[in-house]
C-alpha cells in the first residue's frame, strides 16, 4: 500500500491512501482514523458528488469490536476526559450478536440511540465530527456504485445467499465505488430530512425486493417486543437482528478529495 500522507489529530490519526486494503476493492481514495486507547480503526470513503463533498461514511458498518470499545468502556483513560465522561450504554443483557458472530461482524440489535451517542463518544475521541449519514447521502453513494453488471450475490448478503445470518463486514465484493454492505448484512441507520431515523439497504434476512438502495424500514415497537426489562432497553433491540450502523464524519471540503499533512507531500513505498 502507498502511504501518501500522514497527520496527527488530537488523539487519533488519518492516513489517506490510493492503495488496496482488501482483496476486491477498487483503486479510491481512504481515510483511516485510529481510535486512542485501542488498536481500532475506523476506513472512509468520500461520497464523490457535489452535494455532499464534505463527507466521508465508513466503507464498511461498524463492527462489534468498534461499538465494544465505547459500551464496555474499553478505551478508558486514553485519549481527551471528555471521551471518558460520556455516558455509555447500559450493557446489552443478552448475547446481542445472537451467535451469527462477533469480531469482524457488523453490530446489530442497535437502537438509533445508541447509535447516536456512539457519535457522541467518537467525535469526542478524534476530534471530528461523527455522525449517522442522512437518507439523502446513504442513497446518493448506494446509487453510485451501484451497477447492473453485478449481481446481487457478489455484493449483498440476503435471504437467499445469507444463511439467515450476518457475515464478516467486507467479505463479499465491494460496489463500484467501494463501499461494502451498503445493500443487505445488517440494515442501517440513517437519518430523514425531519430527523426521523429509519433502517435503510434491506438485511441478511430480507427477500430481494427488500435489498435495494430505496429500501427504507421505518422503526416499529415489536422491534423490542420481548425484552423482559421495565422499562425496555433504550439501547439496544431485543427482536431487531437486522438493525446495524454506518459511519459518517464531516470533513473541511479539500480533506474529503485531497491528502492532509502539515509536511510536503511523501510517498513510502510499501
Amino acid at each position: 500500500m502507498t502511504l501518501l500522507s500522514m497527520r496527527a489529530i488530537s488523539c487519533a490519526f488519518i492516513v489517506q491512501s490510493a492503495g488496496l486494503a482488501l482483496p476486491n476493492d477498487p483503486v479510491v481514495l481512504t481515510t483511516k482514523f485510529a481510535i486512542s486507547g485501542t488498536a481500532l480503526e475506523i476506513e472512509l470513503l468520500p461520497i464523490n458528488t457535489a452535494a455532499h463533498a464534505n463527507v466521508l461514511l465508513g466503507k464498511t458498518e461498524v463492527p462489534w469490536e468498534l461499538l465494544d470499545a465505547f459500551v464496555f468502556s474499553r478505551d478508558a483513560g486514553s485519549g481527551p476526559a471528555q471521551a471518558d465522561a460520556i455516558a455509555r450504554p447500559s450493557k446489552p443483557y443478552i448475547s446481542m450478536d445472537r451467535g451469527f458472530g462477533h469480531a469482524g461482524f457488523p453490530a446489530i440489535s442497535v437502537s438509533e440511540e445508541n447509535a447516536k451517542l456512539f457519535f457522541v463518544w467518537l467525535s469526542a475521541k478524534t476530534g471530528k465530527k461523527f455522525r449517522l449519514p442522512t437518507l439523502q447521502e446513504f442513497q446518493a453513494v448506494c446509487a453510485q456504485g451501484s451497477s447492473d453488471a453485478i449481481p446481487l450475490d457478489d455484493i449483498a448478503w440476503y435471504a437467499k445467499n445469507s444463511a439467515r445470518h450476518t457475515h464478516r463486514v467486507g467479505t463479499n465484493k465491494p460496489m463500484t465505488n467501494g463501499f461494502y454492505d451498503l445493500k443487505g448484512n445488517a440494515a442501517e441507520w440513517v437519518t430523514t430530512s425531519n430527523g426521523a431515523g429509519v433502517l435503510v439497504g434491506g438485511a441478511y434476512n430480507d427477500s430481494v425486493e427488500r435489498v435495494n438502495c430505496a429500501a427504507i424500514r421505518a422503526y416499529s415497537p415489536e422491534w423490542n417486543a420481548t425484552d423482559p426489562q421495565i422499562p425496555p432497553s433504550r439501547w439496544w433491540l431485543a427482536n431487531a437482528s437486522f438493525a446495524g450502523f454506518r459511519v459518517a464524519c464531516e470533513v473541511p471540503l479539500a480533506s474529503a478529495t485531497n491528502p492532509i499533512s502539515d509536511k510536503p507531500q511523501e510517498s513510502i513505498p510499501s
